[in-house]
């Protein structure tokens, strides 16, 4: 964790202690841009970095997609990159060496996952 984002949380204000909404918005915004800073900080480091973006877009028939998954097959955080993809939904490209469909795919399997285990959690508390 970054000493920007440290330093962003705020605790709410107790009870007979007013804070000015200007103030609020501030730290709100503060907090904001430093995580968008620490999440997007992987970039720095992509081995897509300054390759044209074509290569990361290919058609539905395009066969670029390997050449893609190639470059993301090399890259030391792709694992950032396709998480970062789930969390904003990223509707197309090749991200973290994943299509938008292969992406999907993930986004299922985890929600399947995450039910079971909740099912599993539930059965067990009832016995």
């Amino acid at each position: 964790m970054t000493t920007a984002t440290a330093t962003a949380r705020v605790n709410p204000p107790t009870v007979g202690q007013r804070t000015s909404s200007t103030e609020s918005v501030r730290v709100v915004a503060a907090h904001q841009d430093s995580l968008v800073a620490d999440m997007l900080a992987w970039q720095r480091h992509a081995a897509c970095r300054g390759l044209e973006a074509e290569i990361f877009y290919p058609s539905e028939d395009d066969e670029t997609a390997f050449e893609a998954k190639a470059v993301c097959a090399a890259c030391a955080v792709s694992g950032e990159c396709l998480e970062y993809a789930i969390a904003v939904r990223e509707k197309e490209g090749v991200w973290g060496g994943q299509t938008a469909a292969e992406r999907v795919r993930i986004i299922r399997r985890r929600r399947r996952a995450a039910a079971r285990a909740r099912n599993a959690q539930a059965a067990a508390a009832s016995n």
